[in-house]
């Protein structure tokens, strides 16, 4: 009785965790420790028991969160984390390539949040009570052509607002129609025959010129105004392209057809669009960047990933900066009526983040390069230069390209 009450005693309870392993459970190397000293693995198994489980979870978030905070902070002074991640102290701060993916993800999130409008079409209101009141054919013609004249001037102007142009060409269509209804009213109240037939109102562009048909005609298919295409009957044809790659580019500009159909006076979908390519254009460009930070540095004998890496903490600023300014923007938005004295600061330091920028990239590449002030405002007025044309260029190819997704 006695034996079995000590056997009893000294049986393990029912809800220990089996026992540690001798050996590690990746590389089968023995164990020496709590880590294996030759893959670092640990020897606890959060998969068996739970509480190592919520060990590990705290455990990583707050190794990650110090560092977060600390790579954060050091990024508010220009070229500290660089210079600090190219010296050596890299356990200190979070890689850049992954806060790099990181923020830009977050970043653009934001920002389609933000700008995210009315998912309503977009409408240009028009009065068009002149057309209406006219009393002659000559009147309203003369009354639709002032009209269409002021929407084109509009539509110069607001040509890059995505959703803009497509609402006020609805507008003109709008007004052409006005015009010939007012002018059918007129010739059959005189007795006269129906109104001979108006170029400009029927399978016309805006500007008042036929809109040819087919993408050959004028080199666009999405053309205002243009009959439907078929790309059965009218397919893209380069000559200098195999067949299957003109084939492929058939599909991708039918895509990019209903896709445009689709956010036809959407300009929140426009925006969706563009905000969604964006990150893809930003990996294209960091490598590009670095290539010109080492031809402007070539004589500093610093290798290519070095300039990469500074490109990436480069990025990362200017992602952060644009994370808050589409916060701010939200913000100074959403209190403008209620709270305008919240709605202005907020604006004020979008307008501060923005003179900050470029000011911030000037001290940063100072600090990491070390030149003269004249040499380093040369160089970073070339590079600067040079990255907005690849920018500008490398955004509408990227804009482009998503708008061709099926």
């Amino acid at each position: 009785m006695n034996d079995t009450t000590i056997d009893a005693g000294t049986a393990p309870a029912p809800d220990a965790g089996p026992p540690a392993p001798k050996t590690c459970e990746n590389c089968d190397t023995p164990l020496q420790g709590h880590y294996c000293h030759h893959c670092g693995q640990s020897m606890h198994n959060p998969i068996r028991h739970a509480g190592h489980a919520i060990e590990e979870f705290f455990e990583a978030f707050w190794h990650l969160d110090g560092r977060v905070f600390r790579t954060l902070r050091d990024l508010m002074v220009p070229g500290r984390v660089a210079c600090g991640y190219i010296e050596g102290h890299r356990q200190r701060y979070i890689a850049p390539l992954r806060l790099f993916v990181i923020l830009s993800v977050l970043a653009f999130f934001i920002g389609q949040l933000s700008l995210d409008l009315d998912s309503t079409p977009m409408t240009v209101g028009v009065d068009v009570s002149e057309i209406t009141q006219a009393t002659t054919e000559e009147e309203v013609r003369e009354i639709r052509d002032r009209m269409l004249a002021d929407l084109e001037q509009a539509r110069e102007g607001a040509r890059q607002v995505p959703g803009v142009d497509t609402a006020l060409i609805t507008t003109q269509v709008q007004i052409r129609g006005e015009a010939a209804d007012r002018i059918a009213e007129l010739r059959e109240a005189s007795g006269a025959g129906p109104a001979p037939e108006d170029t400009t109102s029927e399978d016309a562009a805006p500007d008042g010129r036929i809109a040819p048909t087919g993408p050959g005609a004028n080199g666009s298919v999405f053309a205002a105004g243009t009959r439907s295409w078929d790309p059965e009957a009218d397919p893209v044809q380069v000559g200098w392209l195999p067949g299957f790659a003109n084939r492929w580019l058939t599909r991708k500009m039918v895509h990019a057809r209903d896709n445009i159909e689709r956010m036809d006076g959407r300009p929140d979908l426009w925006i969706q669009a563009f905000m969604g390519s964006l990150p893809s254009a930003l990996f294209l460009l960091v490598p590009l960047f670095a290539l010109l930070l080492k031809l402007a540095y070539v004589f500093k004998g610093r290798l290519y990933l070095e300039h990469l890496v500074v490109a990436l903490y480069s990025h990362v600023f200017l992602l952060l900066a644009l994370a808050a300014m589409f916060l701010l923007s939200g913000l100074g938005s959403l209190a403008e009526s209620a709270l305008p004295w919240l709605s202005h600061l907020g604006w004020i330091g979008v307008f501060v983040l923005l003179v900050w920028m470029p000011v911030y990239l000037l001290l940063m590449q100072k600090r990491v390069y070390g030149q003269g002030w004249p040499m380093t405002v040369l160089k970073y007025l070339v590079i600067g230069n040079i990255y907005m044309v690849l920018l500008s260029v490398v955004s509408v190819l990227m804009f482009l390209a998503t708008l061709a997704k099926g």
